[in-house]
């Protein structure tokens, strides 16, 4: 079942190192929208212009002098993918999620900053999210939020802002306070979850049924636990992976859920080039489902077939070492998965699953990370 067509909807964002994609439908059309966010790294004049940032100055007249774009996070409207603006805030990491903070039905970006920075935000648009949106402030406790999710996580009908932050090596998460523009949120809203391990993937779901949720962070699952140290009790899903990325779904047909991982920038930060594989509980047997692969940073489980069985979904990454990198549907047949190549030699990084021209196929859409920066949709024709 190939049949995807590729087309570059930018050719030159306004930043460089994409670090993560989103999609959302922020015009109410009923169209899935695209929203792109980034380091900015490679500008000259960047550490200027992103203090006179953290000030309070204006940096229109800055960023236009030093060359930087107008933004560094932006979405694509669809359809037609015109490029808007959502805020100037550099140095962003891979962490970025939808999800709506203020309790307005409306959907809101979280996003945090990378190495050597310590701040995490969440994105308010207006009446006419074409126009620039609000930037609050979430923390600045933790450096290097590589992962974030806005979920309920722990069971009390209320979402919560979840992250990894790999350089201070914690998981936490906070409760959204009454006003939650009134920032930074303050410590009796910080809930930690574990300390002392740099993850990456995050998801949160109620893995064993028992209908209580678990918050699936790298290869450990974490149940909460009132005897446990932090409230949380970690359950480990396997050793010696490295940097994965999570999905959930029961792709065995048993009735039961399964953890799909795959590690995300191996071998270029890693011990061995990037495995793909899912385990199922409750001993996550592993079944290995490809290996051999070059950072297969973007992880999705879809039906792609329409049988009622999620498939998976694995891209691979370039950063100028990879020349022909790979898009890769497996196939599930009952637990048994048939790996189709569907598209080749354009890197993608974070790239997702999801139905772009309403037509009930699922399509694709991604953005390299770098050295190259473009961002880029597949169609599903098939």
């Amino acid at each position: 079942m190939s049949g995807f067509s590729h087309e570059r909807i930018d050719e030159r964002p306004p930043c460089s190192k994409l670090g993560f994609c989103l999609t959302a439908d922020l015009t109410g059309n009923g169209r899935e929208d695209v929203i792109v966010g980034g380091a900015g790294e490679g500008f000259p004049g960047k550490g200027i212009v992103w203090e006179a940032e953290r000030r309070g100055v204006p940096t229109a007249a800055f960023r236009s002098a030093v060359g930087i774009g107008e933004s560094n996070l932006f979405w694509y409207e669809n359809p037609g993918f015109e490029r808007h603006e959502i805020s100037f805030t550099p140095d962003l990491d891979v962490g970025g999620a939808v999800g709506d903070v203020t309790g307005s039905g409306d959907p809101n970006v979280v996003a945090g900053q990378g190495i050597d920075n310590t701040e995490l935000y969440w994105f308010e648009p207006g009446a006419d999210p074409r126009e620039p949106w609000e930037r609050h402030l979430v923390t600045d406790r933790f450096e290097k939020y590589h992962d974030v999710t806005v979920a309920d996580v722990d069971d009390d009908g209320e979402p919560e802002v979840v992250g990894l932050s790999q350089v201070s090596e914690t998981v936490f998460y906070y409760d959204i306070p009454v006003e939650p523009r009134q920032g930074p949120w303050g410590e009796e809203h910080l809930h930690i979850v574990d300390r002392g391990r740099e993850l990456e993937g995050v998801a949160v779901v109620d893995i064993d049924g028992d209908g209580r949720t678990e918050l699936v962070a790298g290869p450990n699952v974490y149940h909460r636990e009132p005897d446990a140290e932090t409230g949380w009790r970690r359950e480990t899903i396997v050793d010696g992976w490295d940097n994965t990325r999570v999905a959930v779904a029961d792709v065995d047909d048993d009735g039961d859920l399964e953890v799909v991982l795959s590690e995300g920038d191996s071998p270029h930060l890693g011990t061995h080039p990037g495995r793909v594989a899912w385990f199922d509980p409750p001993d996550w047997e592993q079944t290995v489902i490809a290996d051999g692969l070059f950072c297969p940073h973007s992880l999705e489980v879809e039906d792609f077939t329409g049988d009622g069985r999620p498939d998976i979904y694995v891209a691979e990454m370039g950063l100028g070492k990879h020349s022909d990198p790979r898009h890769f549907v497996f196939y599930n047949r009952g637990g048994e998965f048939e790996r189709e190549t569907v598209a080749t030699g354009i890197e993608t990084h974070e790239a997702k699953v999801v139905d772009l021209t309403g037509s009930g196929r699922p399509d694709l859409v991604g953005k390299s990370y770098g050295p190259d920066h473009h961002v880029d949709v597949w169609f599903n024709r098939s």
